[in-house]
Parts: C-alpha cells; sequence; structure tokens
C-alpha cells in the first residue's frame, strides 16, 4: 500500500440500487428505502449541487450488520394532550 486511502465509491441512490442488482439480482433494497435512509442520517450523505451522494460501502456495511427496527415512544404523561372532539360516549 502506497500510504493513500482509498477514494470513496459515492453514488447516487439509484446507482446504488444499481450496483447492489449487479451483486445479488433477488435484492429487494429499493431505491426508496436508500433515499429515506439517507434522510433520517442512517448514512452519511454528501450534497453535490442538488445531487445527493452517498457512499456505496457504507449502505454495504449496514446490509452486512442489518439494523434495529425504531421503536416508537410511549406519548409523554402530563401536560396537554389532544383529544379528538367527536369520539363516541
Amino acid at each position: 500500500m502506497d500510504g493513500t486511502k482509498s477514494i470513496p465509491r459515492m453514488r447516487t441512490a439509484a446507482k446504488i440500487v444499481a450496483e447492489i442488482k449487479a451483486l445479488d439480482p433477488d435484492t429487494e433494497m429499493t431505491e426508496f428505502h436508500i433515499r429515506q435512509m439517507a434522510k433520517d442520517g442512517t448514512v452519511p450523505v454528501v450534497w453535490a449541487g442538488r445531487k445527493a451522494l452517498i457512499n456505496l460501502d457504507d449502505v454495504l456495511d449496514l446490509m452486512r450488520q442489518g439494523m434495529t427496527r425504531p421503536t416508537e415512544e410511549a406519548p409523554a404523561v402530563g401536560g396537554i394532550r389532544r383529544i379528538d372532539a367527536k369520539q363516541p360516549r
């Protein structure tokens, strides 16, 4: 190794899905899911103008490791809560 770091493989969501499909033609990974991971911060995004670039290796690592499903937090008790006015009595 010459001491230089490898260049990250930055791709758009569509191209990430295309690369994954080349590795696994029966994959269930979708472009929507890749975009959602970028939107919620699961994978870092680099913006190039209006184009969101995501590191392909980060996505592949997440697929290998797996992710846990987010759990819904219970609403805070105390304070003001919304109650629907048209509830049957």
